[in-house]
């Protein structure tokens, strides 16, 4: 259980971050907050790999690795210009646990159909629990 802590922090940020885009949302256009997190991100990532440079930390690359981050890239470019359109739009009480309880959903499906993760029926009553779970909030 030692990834836990990082998974709390990381819903920790990924709240901020649609609370931020929320207060952001019609203040800025979707292009220009993309632009501004493209910034954002290009400085933490540099300092960060300079800092593990200059501590002779280990920076481990391979071709289908730098691939797979690159397509992570495009995907949270497009998620980051989604939620202001989104956000723009609905509020963050309704928006954000639409949008992030159905990419759990996708995840977690493609993470069995296309990496053989484990499957239980346990796992099929929760996807079922989860689809009623959008829905009520989506319709309230």
């Amino acid at each position: 259980m030692r990834w836990l802590p990082y998974a709390l922090l990381c819903s920790i940020f990924l709240a901020s971050a649609d609370f931020f885009v929320k207060l952001a949302s019609n203040r800025i256009s979707s292009s220009m907050g993309m632009l501004v997190y493209g910034a954002t991100t290009f400085t933490v990532g540099t300092i960060w790999v300079v800092y593990l440079r200059l501590t002779k930390q280990s920076l481990l690359i391979t071709q289908q690795g730098f691939s797979h981050s690159l397509a992570v890239g495009v995907a949270f470019s497009a998620v980051t210009i989604l939620l202001y359109l989104t956000f723009a739009r609905v509020n963050v009480s309704l928006g954000s646990p639409t949008i992030r309880i159905m990419g759990i959903l996708i995840a977690s499906i493609l993470g069995i159909l296309l990496l053989h993760e484990p499957f239980a029926w346990r796992y099929l009553l929760g996807l079922i629990m989860t689809v009623v779970d959008v829905a009520l909030i989506v319709f309230r």
